[in-house]
């Protein structure tokens, strides 16, 4: 159940979290808040918000971004040495790594008694993917947090620039024309440019399912992965294009530019950032 389950105004949602934020600040104690989001495009319109309203109060804004080698993050937290005064921005659960992926979720329940301990303030932003994960791998944490709030929105796909691109549509890349397959294609495109990426990408990877020979489909996953500047994800997904490669030149000139690209690009380094907005 959630707390407020996006019903209402963004605005009204904003200043939900802000009151929350607003009332550990004023009793000293801490404010875990976990903050479901669809849309990457919302998620950075509510962050903005947010870092501005606080900045502005005279509040210190540290995001923390998850990776496999900060993903203990009630740790990390509480080791910072502006904990006490800082709102953490805490991000990209998923990429924690470990078995299932799971090591940042059972960090967070062995640990979650850091958070106490420091009074730290906290904005958790997951996606409904990272939801049911923490829910299933981190049970005392869920029940531990403080308030959820949805932030569902989707923004008009009219105007909405798509995510960083590594290229152009490859959609010249598929071979199947069948009208079951080409809306599957159009949904999962439909998806990315409104910055729902985990839709976006099991759209794509259901697709594949369905049908296997279109190879091609791994490459526009591909492309996505490293758009977020995840290299790893990319790479394996790449290395099963490769080996699913056909004698089509615009596959091969395609999988040959997505492999420079890896190649030239620096992964994207998790742990504690002031500069993020």
């Amino acid at each position: 159940m959630r707390d407020f389950n996006g019903k209402g105004t963004l605005d009204d949602r904003v200043n939900i979290v802000l009151g929350e934020l607003a009332l550990g600040i004023q009793w000293e104690k801490p404010s875990l808040i976990l903050v479901i989001y669809r849309s990457e495009h919302i998620k950075n319109i509510v962050q903005v918000t947010l870092a501005k309203t606080l900045r502005d109060s005279g509040h210190i804004v540290l995001q923390y971004s998850v990776d496999k080698l900060h993903y203990d993050i009630p740790l990390d937290l509480l080791d910072h040495p502006k904990h006490q005064q800082a709102v953490f921005f805490v991000c990209g659960l998923r990429w924690g790594g470990g078995r299932g992926y799971s090591n940042s979720y059972r960090a967070l329940n062995m640990h979650r008694e850091y958070f106490i301990e420091g009074n730290i303030k906290a904005i958790f932003w997951l996606t409904a993917y990272e939801e049911k994960q923490l829910a299933r791998f981190s049970p005392d944490f869920w029940a531990f947090r403080h308030k959820v709030v949805e932030f569902l929105d989707l923004p008009s796909i009219e105007g909405v620039k798509p995510l960083v691109s590594t290229k152009g549509s490859n959609n010249s890349l598929s071979t199947k024309k069948a009208n079951d397959y080409q809306m599957r294609i159009n949904t999962a495109e439909r998806l990315r440019a409104l910055g729902c990426i985990d839709e976006s990408i099991q759209n794509f990877r259901n697709t594949l399912r369905k049908y296997p020979g279109e190879t091609a489909i791994n490459l526009k996953i591909a492309e996505i992965y490293l758009s977020m500047g995840r290299l790893s994800a990319a790479g394996r997904i790449l290395k099963k294009a490769n080996k699913g490669k056909t004698d089509a030149f615009c596959y091969s000139e395609e999988l040959n530019h997505l492999n420079l690209v890896a190649k030239s690009m620096q992964p994207v380094c998790g742990g504690f950032s002031e500069q993020m907005l």
